[in-house]
């Protein structure tokens, strides 16, 4: 590469490619047997918020100059490409280490193993998955360090699309396929039922009880204008239940049969294709064993916490999402009833965002009306969750 060029991708520091690696990739965007790399620079993309196992996201632009098929003719013009990178990281690295206890640091490395998505993309997972969903086509993995790796993908963004009933069904559905997929079993990475179970217990023990149930327990947090303003006080009292009840919640979680899950199943993760209910699934970091319906609590929640759609929304979409999922599983030949589906979806629901949806990062923010519009719709989501427990109790 010209100077420009390697100035172009110093955001990137020692995640940089060589110019030999960056030529791969851009073939491999490009869909050619070898290019030659003429420009390229990288942008930061937003990092997930509380994520501690992401170091850095770009995307990589630039133009190269195809070679070696029949139609790359002498003189042929340079093609654009596009690939994102991601640095996945060691908790450690985490700009945030210094909340965690140093007697806890050991059993979060443990607890969150940071190769599992290099590990999900090096896999034969791509093959097995079920129709419908795929996964980004991945460049390159390069190690950087024993605690960091570089993965260059496939760019599927910008291919969202707002979602309908019908969209969140189809991937409910492809969920409980995935999660009954005996190929999908066979294929990926392997499950520790022990290890995410542990995993589980860690989060209760962890940031559960030294700050999600204690504010929940508290009164500082529901005097929060932007909380106040939308906070009965049945919600109150059955969000105070539910973190007396978190590691109950986990013992039936784990006691139930453990299918495979993406983890972190948010409608931010299914990039929707031309054409079709069919998804670029992206984000396999949390790829895990799970309780029936686990993926459901992310898929319904998502776009709630994002401030995009109401938690009114829930009481519409979650059976349709619960039965889709059902006919998913029955569908990969693991039948599993619905009321088992259901339950599973709503002790997972009562953990992750009984414990998570009134402690809102961005409770930080000056009171506003479009902050208080935001946690209306997040306590609305509790109410739903509690509906939903109570119902299966």
């Amino acid at each position: 590469m010209t100077s420009t060029e390697s100035d172009g991708l110093q955001a990137l520091g020692d995640a940089a490619p060589t110019t030999t690696a960056l030529s791969g990739i851009a073939a491999a965007a490009l869909g050619r047997p070898s290019a030659v790399v003429e420009s390229a620079h990288a942008g930061a993309l937003p990092l997930p918020q509380l994520n501690m196992t992401t170091g850095g996201l770009w995307r990589v632009q630039g133009t190269a100059l195809p070679s070696g098929s029949a139609d790359s003719p002498a003189g042929a013009a340079a093609l654009p490409f596009s690939t994102v990178v991601k640095v996945i990281q060691s908790p450690l690295l985490w700009p945030g280490i210094g909340q965690v206890p140093p007697h806890m640091r050991d059993d979060l490395v443990r607890q969150y193993p940071w190769r599992t998505e290099a590990l999900v993309y090096a896999s034969e997972l791509a093959g097995a998955l079920p129709d419908g969903g795929r996964l980004p086509q991945v460049y390159a993995i390069h190690e950087l360090d024993e605690q960091r790796t570089a993965i260059w993908m496939e760019d599927v963004s910008g291919t969202s699309a707002p979602w309908a009933e019908e969209t969140f069904a189809a991937a409910a559905n492809w969920l409980g396929r995935l999660a009954g997929s005996s190929a999908v079993r066979d294929a990926a990475p392997a499950l520790d039922a022990g290890r995410d179970a542990e995993k589980l217990r860690f989060f209760v023990e962890g940031v559960g009880t030294m700050v999600l149930i204690p504010a929940l327990r508290g009164e500082e947090l529901w005097r929060v204008p932007a909380v106040a303003a939308a906070a009965t006080p049945e919600l109150v009292a059955g969000l105070r239940a539910v973190a007396g009840r978190a590691y109950g919640l986990v013992e039936e979680m784990v006691a139930m049969d453990q299918l495979p899950a993406h983890g972190d199943a948010g409608p931010q993760n299914f990039m929707l294709q031309p054409g079709g209910q069919t998804f670029a699934v992206i984000d396999w970091g949390m790829f895990r064993g799970a309780c029936p319906g686990f993926d459901l609590s992310q898929l319904l929640s998502g776009l709630v916490n994002d401030g995009v759609m109401g938690g009114t929304e829930l009481g519409r979409l979650g059976p349709a999402c619960v039965a889709a999922y059902t006919e998913g599983l029955a569908d990969s030949g693991t039948p599993v009833p619905e009321s088992v589906v259901r339950r599973g979806h709503a002790l997972s629901m009562a953990l992750f965002t009984g414990l998570t949806a009134v402690a809102s990062p961005r409770l930080q923010e000056p009171d506003s009306a479009e902050l208080r519009a935001y946690m209306a719709g997040r306590l609305e989501m509790g109410g739903y969750l509690l509906e939903l427990l109570a119902a299966t109790d």
